[in-house]
This record gives structure tokens, C-alpha cells and sequence, in this order.
């Protein structure tokens, strides 16, 4: 029975790239988002490759929702041993104009999700004496020129990897985050369709081609860590 990944988040472009990645390593995947059908078509392409897969519509901040996906991971796939977690990172405005909601959008949400999801996994990687969690930070295009409040969801997503790294590596279990850098700047300067997508896509491939390593046996003593990962385009 191969090994199961799940891959929770929003983001379709990096969703799919990191899920490719995993199922050329041997994994059966499940992805876990907000609307199925984005990620049908990755679903298909792993099908094709032999893999198993699934898309599971989840509401990545709302408890219940995680678990009943995680109900039907377990029943159709089997335990996981890999959670990643795609969080957005989103800017809205200064301080002095974001509104309270805003706040729980850009703050609350994103880190509510990388609890939730992860606090659903412990369980079945104790279980098993092996696990990896990963933590991906998605900057968004406007950061290089936009408000920095951001930041706030950055250092929140980094404390927390190396907090529950600490609580876990007794169970064989690692946590580990990927900071990415900016997207390059043919993504951020309003480029056509096109080139824009081209770039996404690009960004995403650079940041799933850091998960091969991070869920290796080879990783092992490796957690608590942030690995930068840069945009070829900006070095």
C-alpha cells in the first residue's frame, strides 16, 4: 500500500505542483480545498501516472470540516504520513485603515488553517511512529510593493513550525516550513494572461521542488527549520 500526502490550501497553481511532485515520488494524494473541482484536473493527472487521488471540498479554518475530509482520506487512501499546508499570505491595507474583518481575514484564517490541519494528522502519524508536516508560505504578487502586514502571518506561520517541531520529534514526526520568496516580477507587474500564468506556475514548481527532500528519510533529524527558497528570476 503506498503512502499517503495530503495537501491542504487555496492556492490551485502551488496545490497542483506540490501534488505532482508527491505522486512522481510514490505517493497517493489527497487534496484538501474550499472547491473540488479546482482540483480535478490534478486529480486525473496522478490517476494517469498509477497513483491514487482525491479532492476533498474543505473549509481549511473550520474543524469539522477538516476532520470529516480527514475521515474520508483514512477510509479511501489510508493514514497520512505527509501534510503540507499551502497558506496564504494576503495584503490588504496599513493599519490604520484594515478593518477588524479584514484583520481575521488576513491574520486569523490563514493561521486558524495551519492549526486546524495539522492538529488532524497528529493523531495518525503518532499512530504510525513516522510523519512530516510542511508549512508553505505563499508571499502574494503585491509584496514587493504593497503594505507589510503580511509579516504578521509569516512569523506566526514560522513560531509555530518550530513549536510543534519540538512537541513532536519524540514521535518520528518533523515539521518543517518553506519561506518562498517574492514572485518574479513578470507576475507582479500586471504581464498578460499568458506569461503571467507561465510565471505561476514557475514559482510553484521552485517551491514543490523543496518537498522532495523534506519528506525523505534523509530529513529525518532535519525539523524546526525555514527553507528560503528564491525566485530564479530575482537572483
Amino acid at each position: 500500500m503506498a503512502p499517503v500526502a495530503i495537501v491542504a490550501g487555496e492556492n490551485r497553481v502551488s496545490n497542483a505542483a506540490v501534488s505532482m511532485q508527491l505522486a512522481e515520488l510514490g505517493w497517493d494524494v489527497a487534496i484538501l480545498c474550499r472547491d473540488s473541482t479546482a482540483g480535478a484536473e490534478t486529480v486525473n493527472r496522478i490517476r494517469e501516472s498509477g497513483r491514487q487521488a482525491l479532492a476533498v471540498e474543505t473549509d481549511i479554518a473550520d474543524s469539522v470540516s477538516v476532520d470529516a475530509a480527514l475521515g474520508r482520506v483514512c477510509a479511501e487512501l489510508g493514514d497520512p504520513n505527509v501534510l503540507v499546508n499551502n497558506v496564504a499570505v494576503t495584503v490588504r491595507d496599513s493599519l490604520s485603515r484594515i478593518s477588524d474583518d479584514d484583520w481575521r481575514a488576513v491574520a486569523g484564517r490563514p493561521l486558524r488553517g495551519l492549526f486546524v490541519a495539522s492538529r488532524s494528522v497528529i493523531d495518525p502519524m503518532i499512530r504510525q511512529g513516522w510523519g512530516r508536516i510542511i508549512n508553505i508560505a505563499h508571499l502574494p504578487a503585491s509584496v514587493a510593493s504593497g503594505p507589510h502586514d503580511h509579516s504578521t502571518v509569516l512569523s506566526g506561520l514560522e513560531g509555530f513550525t518550530r513549536t510543534i517541531a519540538l512537541e513532536l520529534r519524540a514521535f518520528g514526526i518533523t515539521v518543517n516550513a518553506i519561506a518562498p520568496a517574492p514572485p518574479a516580477a513578470d507576475i507582479r507587474a500586471g504581464a498578460g494572461p499568458r506569461i503571467a500564468d507561465a510565471a505561476g506556475a514557475r514559482y510553484a514548481a521552485q517551491i514543490a521542488a523543496a518537498v522532495p527532500f523534506l519528506v525523505s528519510g534523509g530529513a529525518s533529524s532535519v525539523t524546526g527549520q525555514v527553507v528560503h527558497v528564491g525566485d530564479e528570476e530575482m537572483v
